[in-house]
């Protein structure tokens, strides 16, 4: 009950290679996939954020570990309500760091990403696209979910937003 990782022995392997694809097989191509960029950490001064955010119940799974739908909602609360009024989400990429619990009290922060480490290519993965977005249409942002008692990290994160099709 540690929560490391073991080696798995050639026994085991071999019992369950049997059932695995002889090719590799990606659900994104590992070129042009955004989600592989590293996402670099946000320092204090963040342009927006959500302070003291507490699990609920509904939040917490069977080991009493908040759920990863949660993490996103808390990632959304401290975007800027101008870009979820005129944008809308084109993707999301979490990386988890620390597990959260029932008793952590969590800090929310957000900034836009600058235009150089953006990588504004707008390749639509999740199929929504159909059109290349230009520059003044998409804004990136950089997230972090940390504790408050003490800055740990939880998990950052990056979002891309296109603008609202007009109606």
């Amino acid at each position: 009950d540690t929560r490391r990782l073991q080696k798995v022995t050639d026994d085991v392997r071999d019992e369950y290679l049997v059932f695995c694809p002889r090719e590799l097989r990606l659900a994104f191509p590992e070129e042009n996939n955004r989600s592989l960029k590293k996402i670099s950490k946000l320092e204090d001064t963040t342009q927006y954020s959500k302070l003291g955010l507490v699990p609920r119940r509904a939040d917490l799974d069977m080991n009493q570990h908040v759920n990863n739908v949660t993490y996103i909602g808390w990632v959304l609360e401290s975007m800027p309500q101008e870009i979820i009024d005129t944008h809308e989400l084109q993707t999301i990429t979490l990386d988890y760091r620390r597990e959260c619990q029932h008793d952590d009290v969590v800090d929310s922060l957000t900034s836009a990403e600058s235009l150089e480490g953006a990588g504004l290519d707008l390749h639509a993965t999740n199929g929504s696209a159909t059109a290349i977005a230009g520059e003044q249409d998409s804004r990136n942002f950089l997230h972090l979910l940390r504790f408050s008692s003490d800055g740990l990290e939880i998990n950052r994160g990056r979002t891309e937003w296109r603008k609202k099709p007009s109606r």
